[in-house]
């Protein structure tokens, strides 16, 4: 372990803190550890809603979840189904801040690029589905480029200047002929791209365009390149699982079918990929059985990120990966991008030949929104299943330990700066 963390510092960790230099890169990040507040406020929100789950149907606390449904997901709607709309914000926020361009106009150009750009009229009514987090990658991008235009307008001075107004005044008016830019510029784009796909707009075009055209999801390569895509998507800012779920359902419900049957007949178990294995198995704790990286947040040196592990840990029980994925970050993060995106589909490859050769029994019912472990069980009702997972759990933490540490050294590194620049002020003693 100590050979390979010198070799990742000495090669991987000089590249990994240039590239978290970029300005870019870095209001993303800054954006995204911003978000953390309202995906935890979503997680909990979630996790009750979903406790019903764990009640037999006919019960009175299953009935009344069941009765309250649409009130109870309620605030889960308006945090995880609007994370779009709260991205552009923190990001534009963050890189106007960098770039030293008016901070409001930036943040209302953000929001209007992602709200145009995410949501279309269908009949007279407007679709916001595409605002949780399928559209974050469109608001991270057009967030970026909402608030660089700004810049680039007031840097070449094309903008309307009125001396003598107040500054407030001032600089609305300098940004209009930059905010109608922007305006029109992403029309055009959201139209130009619904008339290039028949009437889908930039999220949905890409969820379509993105989803592998595969005919067997129940093989080994099928595992790996179905889990590589999702943590490539996971990392750029796009829901990996909205974006391959559409395709891969039909065959896993299928599977789902056959097992159970079989289990009923007392037959061989025929499928491993039954939905559950992709939500407790190869998702443990979370999509790139992010519970490792809680873990080992819990037990950082930085404040920042134990902060995010304890918010974490309670979502992580119950596979909800978006508190640590966005808040610590992992997205757009690149000293995690090894571990994340290459290391989580060699993990599930291995769990798929587990399952294969009868080591574990596979999924043979469908338990959504159970604590991690109680539905390693269930979905499997073998005892194995729940030792198989701690020792994913334990592999995970393992995987992700060297890279952590690169991550961690480079966040007490700043945090260190912060508390020298305090100290420093401290020791002004100003009265003001």
């Amino acid at each position: 372990m100590e050979k390979l963390m010198n070799f990742m510092q000495t090669h991987f960790e000089p590249i990994a803190a240039k590239v978290e230099k970029n300005k870019f890169v870095s209001s993303i990040k800054n954006g995204m550890v911003a978000l953390i507040s309202v995906l935890i406020i979503g997680s909990f929100t979630l996790i009750i809603s979903s406790l019903g789950n764990m009640f037999p149907e006919g019960t009175v606390i299953k009935e009344f979840f069941v009765a309250n449904a649409d009130m109870l997901n309620l605030p889960f709607n308006y945090t995880f189904g609007l994370l779009a709309v709260y991205c552009a914000i923190t990001i534009s926020y963050n890189h106007a801040k960098q770039i030293k361009v008016p901070v409001l106009h930036s943040i209302v150009a953000a929001i209007m690029v992602t709200l145009i750009l995410n949501t279309k009229f269908v009949e007279g009514n407007l679709v916001t589905e595409f605002l949780d987090s399928r559209g974050l990658f469109i608001a991270i991008m057009g967030s970026l480029l909402a608030v660089e235009t700004l810049g680039l307008f007031i840097r070449k001075n094309i903008t309307i200047r009125i001396k003598g107004l107040p500054e407030m005044v001032a600089a609305t008016f300098e940004s209009v002929i930059p905010m109608v830019t922007i305006l029109c510029g992403s029309v055009l784009l959201s139209i130009f791209v619904q008339n290039m796909t028949g009437g889908l707009i930039i999220p949905e075009a890409l969820t379509q365009m993105l989803a592998p055209a595969i005919n067997s999801v129940d093989t080994p390569y099928a595992i790996f390149i179905i889990s590589f895509l999702e943590m490539l998507f996971w990392f750029i800012g796009l829901n990996g699982y909205a974006i391959l779920i559409g395709v891969v359902l039909p065959f896993t419900t299928q599977y789902l079918g056959a097992n159970a049957a079989a289990f009923a007949n007392g037959e061989a178990i025929p499928h491993v990929f039954a939905p559950n294995f992709w939500d407790y198995f190869m998702g443990f704790t979370g999509s790139g059985i992010t519970g490792a990286l809680v873990i080992l947040a819990i037990m950082s040196k930085s404040k920042e990120i134990k902060a995010v592990g304890k918010a974490s840990f309670v979502p992580m029980i119950f596979t909800i990966s978006e508190p640590v994925v966005f808040g610590l970050p992992i997205c757009f993060n690149p000293y995690l991008f090894i571990p994340f995106v290459f290391g989580t589909p060699i993990l599930a490859t291995i769990q798929w030949f587990v399952f294969h050769v009868g080591l574990v029994r596979p999924p043979i019912v469908n338990v959504g929104g159970t604590p991690i472990f109680l539905a390693n069980y269930l979905s499997t009702m073998d005892w194995r299943a729940v030792i198989l997972a701690a020792c994913v759990l334990f592999a995970a933490i393992a995987m992700y330990y060297p890279f952590f540490k690169m991550y961690e050294k480079s966040v007490l590194k700043e945090e260190a700066e912060v508390s020298e620049r305090d100290q420093a002020f401290a020791e002004l003693d100003l009265d003001f």
